[in-house]
This record gives C-alpha cells, structure tokens and sequence, in this order.
C-alpha cells in the first residue's frame, strides 16, 4: 500500500495508534544510577493540572474556537482520592448539522487525546469535523491528567535483557528483589493510582468525561489500544453509546506475555506497515509541505514526549493474564517461539508485572452481559482493522467482533491505523456509520 499524503498529523503521530511498548529500551535510559528515576521526574513541558470545571476559551495557534476544562475523577479503591482529567472541544464547524460530541482516544497507552484532537482538526474526514464538536483527552497516568513516570528498570532487571538463557538466569533472586523494588518505588510515588492504571478505570473515566460533556449519548472514535477501554465502557453502559467505531482492535483474551511480545517491531517491520520508529515522537523539522505551520505549533504545545514504561505496566500487567511468580514469567519467555531479542526485552521491562498492584483479574473476553439488553438496542459498532496489522491482528478483531456482534470491515495490507490515515475505505465507512447512514457492508472489505 502506498504512503499516503493527505493526513498529515496523524501520519506523524503513527504512534496514537500504536501499543508499541518496550519504549524506554529503544529511547535509552540514563546511563548513570542503578535505580529508577525518582516518581514524577520526567520532564514535561507544561504544568499537569488542567483547567477548572467549566469550559473556557484555550486557542492553540490556528484554533482560536478551541474550549478547555478539567474533569474530577476518583482514583478507584477503599480511598477518597481524586484526579483530573484535561479535556478539550472543538465545537462543531457547522453547528446547523451538528449530531453531537465525537470523544477520540488514541492507543499506546500514555498518548496524547488532546493531541488526537487536534490531528483530527487535520486529518480526519470533513464531514466529522464538521458535524461533531471534536473531544479529545489525556488518559489517567498521560500528559496533562496526572503523567505518570517511574523511570526504568535498571541493574540486575536491566541485565535480563542481555541474558544469555532466561531459564537459566543465574539470580533470579535478585532480579525479582528488583523487580519489588521498582515497583515500590513507584507506589511510593503515585499511591493507588498505580493499581488503577489499566482499561477498567479508562471506561469508568471515560463515563466522567460523557458527564462532563453534559450529552445523555455519545459518539467513540477510539484507536488500538484504547478499544480494550471502549469495550468495556459499551458494555457497562451500551445506552449511552449512540455510534462508536474501534480502529485497530485488540483483543484483551490472551496471556500477557503473548500480547507484549507481538507489539515489538523492527525498523524493518515498521517500515513496512508505514509507522514511524517509536522515538519519533515528535514533527520533524523538516516537516511534509503540507503541515500547516500553526497547527504543526499547536500539535508540539501538547506533545507530552515518549510514554514511559509505568503507562505500559499499569495497563498491561492489570489487562491482561500474567504468571505468579519471575521464574515462571521467564521460563516462559524462554519457551516463547519468539526472536531473542524480543523475549530478552520483555524480560527486563515486565518482570516488575509479578508485583504490579492490582494484577490478579485480567479482563479476559470482554462481552456484553448474559441476559442484559437486546444488542440491537444497545451500542452501535463498526470495527475496521488491516488484514496483516502486525500490531492488532485481524484475527482478534474477528473474536471481538463475534463477541459483540458487531460488523468488521476488513482492509487489505498491513497498516495499523485507517481512520486518519487516508484509507479512503475504512473512512467512508467510518463516516457513514458515525452520521447514521448505512454502515459499508463488512463483507466487501476486499474492495477497500
């Protein structure tokens, strides 16, 4: 498939779409200290704490219509503590033919919504921009909505990812009284919140924010890793659901180990599927001629820099299924029929997931509940994905699909990210089903 021209932005930020994880590996880590960075260390370029209750005026170059506000949102747990959420809106263009509100979350997880927003001011289909006020927002633990950072694992959890046999890993001891440490250290740092960073307290949030945008209904345009979020809020609150397309499926029904080890990606492989290297997160300076200058500014005010490695445990270790204890979690990295370097880099990021708080209840097969509202009168869904995304595979959209009866709109080759990113197909059809025309029959997905 040939590069496209036409969406800039989001060409650009490949990565919103993306659960590329392993990050701190290939951005690189201080070299000096044998510990973590301490919590809340990561550099960022704006204060955390977002605007008050009501929406105001928050122009970014080029978008002068652009609204801001905070939403309080409880950590979850036995204990009374909150957060708060940055939230943006960009009113619709055409408010005779307005539908509502369009929330977007891109994947990773720890990429920017607010971001998201204004890529779609860009990139997305007219007539979304259009007819729907534009929603964006910094997940829990990302950006502006209290950013979470641990730094990385460094000494003996560092030295798995040189190991020459993980099954034979001379101080396990070690490398787990490590492993405890990092995630102590982070506890230390961040209290509760570290046990409520996966997709069960993103849907609950994501409740806040339709509150917050005082709509009974709304719309869900959600990328990769946040349709793990989406298909837990559709089926807790399916009614509230009006139309929602999930671009790049990911299916939460499988072990941890297998999920992470597929989300690295070579310079080749990603060159292939057309999305940039994970460290380039940022424009390039020497940007395509048509990046409009302001919004390319608009889009660097808001990038929050690479996610850190916390974001990813925090979803990971709490989604999905994980082994008890390292010595189990390496023997079966070593049995993985995986490339070397992909188990040895897991190894050395997610050993801190045996002691991650709030593992223990990985979502596994998210569906509707049994005996509870007829799916005709519930969430409306169009899932889209590419036939070889190596990030999403189609087959677990296929499960997805099936578990929500849901049509799936498949598109051939390989990249991860339609909805955007000038697939005309899957944007036509995303466009269709989102205005409440009839959706693209899901079976001519080789037409795409």
């Amino acid at each position: 498939m040939d590069r496209p021209t036409a969406p800039v932005l989001a060409r650009l930020a490949a990565l919103a779409l993306a659960p590329v994880l392993a990050w701190t590996g290939a951005c690189g880590a201080p070299e000096d200290g044998s510990g973590p960075r301490p919590p809340g260390s990561g550099a960022t370029p704006y204060e955390p704490d977002p605007a008050g209750d009501e929406w105001t005026p928050c122009p970014l170059t080029g978008m002068e219509r652009r609204e801001c506000r905070g939403v309080t949102v409880p950590v979850g747990g036995d204990g009374h503590e909150t957060l708060r959420l940055a939230l943006s809106r960009l009113p619709a263009r055409d408010p005779g033919r307005r539908i509502g509100a369009l929330v977007l979350a891109p994947g990773g997880p720890g990429l920017s919504g607010l971001q998201e927003a204004v890529s779609a001011g860009v990139d997305y289909p007219r007539e979304l921009r259009d007819r729907f006020d534009i929603v964006g927002y910094d997940r829990r633990g990302t950006g502006r909505s209290h950013r979470v950072d641990c730094g990385e694992p460094r000494g003996a959890l560092d030295r798995l990812g040189t190991a020459r046999s993980l099954r034979l890993v001379r101080d396990v001891t070690a490398a787990d009284a490590a492993a405890r440490d990092y995630v102590e250290s982070c506890r230390i740092g961040y209290g509760p919140l570290l046990a409520r960073l996966g997709s069960r307290a993103a849907a609950t949030d994501l409740e806040r924010v339709r509150r917050a945008l005082g709509e009974e209904r709304i719309s869900l345009l959600l990328h990769s890793y946040a349709t793990v979020a989406g298909q837990v809020y559709v089926t807790r609150h399916p009614e509230r659901v009006r139309a929602a397309v999930f671009d790049g499926v990911v299916d939460p029904d499988r072990p941890g180990t297998s999920y992470v080890l597929r989300t690295l990606h070579t310079r080749e492989e990603l060159d292939d599927e057309q999305v940039p290297e994970p460290t380039a997160r940022t424009v390039p300076q020497e940007p395509p001629r048509n990046v409009p200058p302001d919004v390319r500014a608009a889009f660097d005010e808001l990038d929050p820099g690479p996610p850190p490695l916390a974001l990813f445990l925090g979803a990971h270790c709490t989604d999905f299924r994980w082994p008890g204890n390292l010595r189990a979690l390496l023997r079966e990295l070593d049995d993985a029929d995986e490339a070397r370097w992909r188990t040895r880099t897991v190894a050395r990021d997610y050993a801190p997931c045996v002691h991650w708080p709030g593992r223990g209840e990985p979502l596994g097969a998210v569906r509707p509940a049994a005996g509870g509202p007829d799916p005709d009168q519930g969430a409306d869904l169009l899932l889209v994905n590419s036939e070889h995304d190596i990030r999403t595979p189609a087959a677990g959209a296929e499960r997805v699909a099936v578990r929500f009866r849901a049509p799936l709109l498949t598109v051939p080759g390989r990249r991860h990210g339609l909805v955007g990113f000038g697939n005309e197909c899957a944007e036509r059809a995303a466009v269709d089903h989102l205005t409440a025309r009839p959706a693209a029959d899901p079976d001519v997905g080789d037409g795409c």
